[in-house]
């Protein structure tokens, strides 16, 4: 575990020679792309991607007293965060924000561009998640799969809670309502 007393530290601690790097790097490389910016004295902040965050004299550390992170979810109204790490802060309370915001950013994307399916033939349940692609359970049948492949093919779309036979498959929407968000 590695303590950051300043955000110099920080920076070489990731292999980033300024802030930019350091907040691109963290962006680029975390599935929620999550923002970062220091946290400057008197209310004032400098984001990683503002004009001049890759100038290493920006890191003049006694005007910085920690960073804040944060994510914008994408196909959503849910903003995560900021939360703010004062220096100094270790690489486990780093690491432990950054896996948080990452998780709940995941739970509101899912929870906002996929849809979730019961998949029904012959009297057997089989689900399925579509947002980006089909995540099919590893039980579903092939022609279960390919049925319903063929159906979104279709174009046809079923709102929340709605039920459609398609070639001998029972689709159902799941009505996410149902579930405590």
């Amino acid at each position: 575990m590695k303590t950051y007393k300043n955000a110099t530290e920080l920076c070489n601690a990731h292999d980033a020679d300024n802030f930019w790097r350091f907040g691109r790097s963290l962006y680029k490389y975390t599935d929620c792309g999550p923002w970062t910016r220091l946290v400057l004295t008197e209310d004032r902040y400098a984001y990683y991607e503002d004009k001049g965050s890759d100038d290493p004299s920006l890191l003049l550390d006694d005007d910085i007293i920690g960073i804040e992170i944060g994510s914008i979810v994408e196909g959503s109204d849910v903003e995560i965060g900021p939360i703010f790490l004062r220096f100094p802060f270790t690489s486990d309370e780093l690491d432990v924000t950054v896996r948080g915001i990452n998780d709940e950013a995941s739970f509101y994307w899912k929870r906002d561009n996929e849809e979730d399916f019961v998949l029904t033939s012959d009297g057997v349940d089989y689900y399925v998640t579509s947002g980006w692609g089909n995540d099919f359970g590893r039980h579903t049948p092939d022609d279960v799969a390919e049925k319903f492949t063929a159906w979104q093919v279709t174009d046809a779309h079923l709102k929340e809670g709605e039920t459609v036979e398609f070639d001998g498959l029972t689709i159902h929407r799941v009505d996410k309502s149902d579930f405590i968000f």
